[in-house]
């Protein structure tokens, strides 16, 4: 195998397995505001957000092998391109990688759903709490500062 596809593939499966530890990470966080866990939820939101730059930097060093890979064969930075100029055992892993790195891809995309709907739920939620009390806080307290104890 040419060193340079190597170096490909293992920018593709270091990509991978960066979100796939970003998914774990979402999971433990979305469990811990299950069991209303604070500090456990805070210290996942900074590993989130540090795997988070870390995938950036996986996608953008993947990015720049790729074009130089596909400026060195003369074909297009797409995986579909790129294993056009690979002999038989290059295609079979590069196809490998770019599989995984697309279902990792995938679940990071169905677990930013669910997040953005619980988000989007508990915004609901409290928008109605917060409703319900300067309701009721306007029923119980007049103008003036004194209880209202009227039925």
């Amino acid at each position: 195998m040419r060193d340079e596809v190597g170096e490909l593939i293992d920018a593709v499966l270091d990509e991978a397995d960066c979100i796939d530890d970003l998914i774990e990470a979402i999971r433990e966080q979305r469990e811990a505001m299950r069991r209303r866990d604070t500090q456990t939820v805070n210290s996942l939101m900074d590993e989130t957000r540090n795997l988070s730059f870390e995938a950036q930097s996986q996608e953008k060093l993947r990015d720049s092998l790729t074009g130089k890979f596909a400026e060195k064969y003369s074909c297009q930075p797409y995986a579909s391109s790129l294993v056009t100029v690979m002999d038989d055992d290059e295609k079979i892993e590069f196809n490998g990688a770019v599989d995984r790195l697309t279902q990792s891809v995938f679940v990071l995309k169905s677990e930013m759903m669910i997040l953005t709907g619980l988000i989007d739920q508990h915004e609901q939620y409290t928008s109605m709490l917060l409703s319900e009390w300067r309701r009721l806080n306007g029923d119980i307290v007049s103008q003036s500062g004194t209880a209202n104890f009227r039925g």
